[in-house]
């Protein structure tokens, strides 16, 4: 996935031209994982009423207090999970109401992120059908941590996505772009996912 700003400008520009402008430009992850949700709810025949789930993991350590020590090693994650029905990532403000409502999601967790919301894992459970899951992050980058002196490899995947609703993010190969890897169990839904990603990403 290249350079996406393209598509930022036209969510900020969809929030102006509708009064209900998002709290602050959209990030790059917030951006990606609003367009792969919108994809995920309009590939898959969902009831419209359906609560459609996005989780997704946060790094905590600066956003503690006190912050942890910076010789720390091991993982400081949090809990997120985003919920709106099917019927709004459907419907042509989509890429308004999921940015903002992962957006809503991330200020919640700012606020208090030692909060593991352990009321979450039953819900998720109940509903895994209607679950996409992401892991990494935009800005993770795989590639020059793979370049054992042979320079960056060609491509890099995730090994473990044989889940369905799966959605791995990485920075792309040439350091710019986000490189997105998902998980669909049926073809058909894979195609489907990839035309509406490639549309959407197009929109303006």
């Amino acid at each position: 996935m290249p350079d996406n700003q393209h598509l930022k400008q036209h969510i900020v520009h969809l929030g102006e031209a509708h009064d209900a402008p998002l709290t602050r430009p959209p990030s790059t992850f917030v951006t990606v994982t609003a367009l792969a949700w919108t994809c995920f709810a309009r590939c898959k025949p969902f009831p419209l009423d359906d609560d459609l789930l996005l989780f997704f993991l946060a790094d905590v350590r600066d956003r503690l207090d006190p912050p942890v020590d910076r010789g720390y090693v091991g993982v400081c994650l949090t809990r997120c999970l985003v919920m709106l029905p099917a019927r709004e990532l459907r419907g042509p403000l989509a890429l308004l109401a999921a940015p903002a409502a992962v957006q809503d999601e991330i200020r919640r967790m700012n606020g208090d992120p030692a909060n593991q919301q352990s009321h979450l894992t039953p819900i998720m459970l109940a509903s895994w059908d209607r679950l996409m899951n992401v892991s990494g992050s935009s800005g993770f980058t795989a590639y020059d941590i793979a370049d054992f002196g042979w320079g960056k490899p060609k491509r890099t995947e995730p090994i473990r996505m044989n889940h369905d609703g799966q959605v791995a993010l990485m920075r792309g190969r040439d350091g710019l772009g986000v490189q997105v890897s998902v998980s669909l169990l049926q073809q058909a839904q894979m195609d489907d996912f990839r035309s509406l990603f490639l549309e959407l990403l197009g929109s303006n």
